[in-house]
C-alpha cells in the first residue's frame, strides 16, 4: 500500500532529489526510498545498545501475574461501577 507523506526540506534538498531524478531517469520516490533504507542500515549498524537491549526486563515485576491482572479487573470494575452511577441519574 502506497500513501502520501508531507515534509518541509530545504530547498537544496528539493533540488537536489529533481536533479538525481533527471540525471539518473529514476523517480524521486525511489531516491527518496533508497535513501531512508541507506540511511536504516547505516544507523542500525552502528555500535550501542539497540531497543532490545535498553528495554529487555523492563516487564519484570515483583508481583505475580494473577496479582497483577486481580489488581487490574477490580480498577476497571470499580471504575465500571462508578461511571454507572454518575451515567444512571441522567
Amino acid at each position: 500500500m502506497q500513501r502520501n507523506i508531507s515534509a518541509r526540506v530545504e530547498e537544496s534538498t528539493v533540488d537536489l532529489i529533481n536533479r538525481i531524478a533527471r540525471e539518473k531517469k529514476l523517480t524521486k520516490k525511489r531516491i527518496i526510498e533508497e535513501a531512508i533504507k541507506h540511511f536504516w542500515q547505516e544507523i542500525d549498524t552502528e555500535k550501542g545498545p539497540g531497543l532490545f537491549q535498553i528495554s529487555f526486563g523492563a516487564w519484570k515485576r515483583d508481583e505475580s501475574s494473577k496479582k497483577t491482572v486481580r489488581r487490574a479487573r477490580e480498577a476497571f470494575n470499580k471504575s465500571m461501577l462508578r461511571h454507572r452511577k454518575t451515567f444512571s441519574h441522567g
